[in-house]
């Protein structure tokens, strides 16, 4: 659909559809309780704002908005696969955040505004489609921020699965903050270098240098304590055995040129995933559900 017929269709005093970045089409969310845009390509979440709050999710200003490459930012859709592909000559993290997503129900429910995108094989350009599937997401945007991937296997084989809703975390200082919820955990550290297994979590989390770690057989809240806007963010999930927690530092930053050399200070990732051990089976005709819910407090 264009953008006339998008807003014929689905737009509403709360939802319009506009020309983005890279001249995408983006969905821009204003409620009673927030604002939000949404990126039809990838259903890639691009802004979150609790009324009267300061950003919730954190965009790179190098990212690059162009066909069959991903937004830098957001919340990326990372499916059917987490990190890298098994043959290199295929994308990270699969083709749902590089695919050009349909609008499926945009709806009011009391203050919050719900609005649900679908993918099907035929959207996808990326690269070949390994075996036929149903995706959807589903965003209910107010005073808290709800995401929920819903996936189905439509092949007549078992699908083994990973996944991730790669959520970036708007912060003042990522060397300030601490994350609270993980204490004990035993993680995969996969920092090039770094010994890989058997690392257990001490405490709250500090970024003080490249993280990168899978935390394993957890299902709990992490909360990120950011004392320079003074508020604490409440990251719940649902679906998933294992949590993600992301910050590239220097070295890997200076090495993307989707990303600005100093963006680090002020961001951080906590992603709801399904990856390691956490891996997923799809029956034939099977889902699954994974979803992600974002609380801002003072």
């Amino acid at each position: 659909m264009n953008l006339q017929e998008l807003n014929k269709l689905f737009g509403s005093e709360f939802v319009t559809f506009r020309e983005g970045p890279g001249k995408f089409i983006t969905a821009v969310i204003r409620n009673r309780e927030a604002e939000a845009e949404i990126c039809l390509h990838g259903a890639h979440l691009m802004k979150f704002v609790p009324n009267g709050e300061v950003p919730v999710v954190w965009m790179s200003r190098s990212s690059w908005f162009e066909q069959n490459k991903p937004i830098r930012g957001g919340v990326p859709v990372c499916w059917p696969y987490f990190g890298a592909a098994a043959d290199p000559a295929l994308p990270a993290h699969g083709f749902a955040r590089l695919s050009e997503w349909r609008v499926a129900e945009v709806a009011q429910e009391g203050n919050a505004t719900r609005i649900a995108f679908e993918l099907a094989p035929r959207d996808v350009t990326a690269m070949a489609v390994p075996f036929a599937f149903e995706l959807r997401m589903e965003f209910l945007i107010g005073r808290v921020l709800q995401m929920t991937l819903t996936m189905k296997n439509c092949s007549e084989s078992e699908q083994v699965i990973t996944d991730a809703l790669h959520t970036y975390f708007n912060v003042k200082s990522a060397e300030a903050i601490a994350i609270r919820g993980l204490d004990t955990v035993e993680y995969e550290n996969r920092v090039v270098g770094a010994e890989a297994f058997g690392c257990v979590q001490d405490g709250d989390i500090r970024i003080d240098c490249e993280v990168d770690r899978i935390y394993l057989d957890t299902t709990g809240a992490v909360e990120i304590l950011d004392p320079g806007f003074g508020r604490t963010i409440v990251v719940e999930k649902f679906g998933s055995a294992s949590t993600v927690v992301w910050n590239p530092w220097i070295r890997k930053s200076h090495a993307m040129p989707d990303f600005g050399d100093e963006e680090y200070h002020t961001m951080v990732c906590i992603e709801a995933v399904n990856a390691s051990k956490d891996r997923r089976t799809l029956r034939p005709g099977g889902s699954h559900v994974l979803s992600q819910k974002i609380t801002v407090k003072r």
